[in-house]
């Protein structure tokens, strides 16, 4: 996940979404990395929404990383 491009308020975003501080980061958690594909998620889906990641499978959240928008699954 390339993380170079985001901005210090999605960092924070990050670190609110997740519960984890950016030092705590080197042994990523389910949290973060639903945090990290949220955050920049966002940045092609402005209309995203929190629920939609959790109902999400690691294939599709790789793919709203990459800028794919998949779409949640509907439960």
């Amino acid at each position: 996940m390339d993380l170079s491009n985001l901005k210090m308020k999605d960092f924070i975003e990050i670190e609110k979404l997740s519960g984890l501080s950016m030092a705590e980061w080197e042994t990523p958690t389910v949290a973060l990395t639903m945090a990290m594909a949220f955050v920049t998620g966002k940045k092609n889906n402005p209309e995203l929404k929190w629920s939609e990641v959790e109902e999400m499978t690691m294939e599709e959240m790789t793919a709203l990383v990459e800028g794919k928008n998949p779409k949640a699954k509907n439960s």
